[in-house]
């Protein structure tokens, strides 16, 4: 992948041009781990569809469970809670934005964040504008994939957008009222 802003493991956004995580490709709607397994060498840089998987996963055909599997994509549709059994094996997480008026993924970000304690490479993905990065990183994305139709020098410029939050947030847990008592 290309065009991604990156916030992780630094306070410091920078820019990867060059990203290793590579998408799952199926030939139709379910994950086929059988192929998947033959037709990649390691899967530990690949983004498997979470809800193809966990199909795939609770069927029959088990036999292949998670080793390797480093990351997941989830549909904004999706219950993250389902995600629970599996963060502690896993390096990153993909949210859904399908549209840019569809914001389920922010708070499915926020769930993973607050609710289940994930504390690694949450990334954003789909229609990632530069206006909403701020607000992304607020409900706890460290990680975008701009479009690569955009410029990703010009979208960082969307994470220096606000300066002083009043509510909390997942990056701010205290609101302003109480950081200002003290």
């Amino acid at each position: 992948m290309k065009n991604i802003i990156s916030l992780v493991d630094t306070s410091e956004a920078i820019i990867i041009n060059d990203d290793k995580w590579q998408y799952a490709q199926s030939s139709n709607s379910e994950l086929d781990l059988t192929s998947l397994l033959e037709a990649s060498t390691s899967l530990n840089n690949l983004i498997i569809p979470f809800e193809q998987w966990l199909d795939a996963y609770n069927s029959d055909e088990n036999a292949y469970g998670i080793d390797g599997i480093n990351a997941f994509s989830v549909e904004n549709t999706s219950d993250v809670t389902l995600l629970k059994p599996w963060l502690n094996t896993i390096s990153l997480i993909v949210l859904e934005f399908p549209l840019f008026t569809d914001g389920r993924a922010y708070s499915q970000a926020v769930e993973i964040r607050r609710h289940l304690g994930w504390q690694g490479e949450l990334r954003a993905k789909g229609h990632v504008l530069r206006d909403q990065l701020s607000h992304m990183h607020r409900c706890g994305f460290n990680s975008f994939a701009i479009s690569e139709d955009k410029e990703p020098v010009d979208a960082l410029k969307g994470l220096e957008g606000i300066s002083v939050a009043y509510a909390n947030s997942v990056t701010e847990p205290e609101p302003l009222f109480r950081r200002r008592q003290s």
